[in-house]
């Protein structure tokens, strides 16, 4: 083999063995725990003020008289969306997580004659 034929070929072997990462594999993610006890217990009690508000609405509009107070339903969607920014990946219930929840509920609320205002809140969270 010539020279050049050779060097080329050493060239070509020191390119191949010389491709790939040779730094550390990165740590495998781990998902966040699940919400604490006291976190869980403030998201489902905020969900079912949001409900509980829904329903008082669609009762409203069915049958009329005064409005409804938003005040405990706002800042129940407003404690959802804390939660879900501040531990997004944490394990609600099941598959889902906060940040699932607050997505799931804002959805859930879009196109319903609840409230825009709580879909907007709750949309903070994601």
């Amino acid at each position: 083999m010539s020279g050049a034929k050779l060097l080329a070929v050493a060239l070509a072997i020191a390119f191949v063995a010389g491709c790939g990462d040779d730094s550390s594999p990165a740590p495998a993610t781990t998902p966040d725990a699940p919400l604490t006890v006291r976190e869980r217990r403030a998201v489902d009690r905020s969900v079912t003020a949001i409900r509980a508000y829904c329903r008082e609405v669609a009762r409203y509009l069915a049958r009329g008289g005064r409005a409804p107070a938003q005040d405990a339903a706002l800042a129940a969607a407003r404690r959802i969306a804390a939660i879900a920014r501040r531990r997004p990946e944490a394990a609600y219930e099941g598959s889902q997580t906060a940040r699932g929840l607050a997505g799931a509920l804002a959805e859930d609320l879009e196109g319903t004659n609840c409230s825009g205002l709580l879909v907007a809140e709750l949309e903070r969270g994601l």
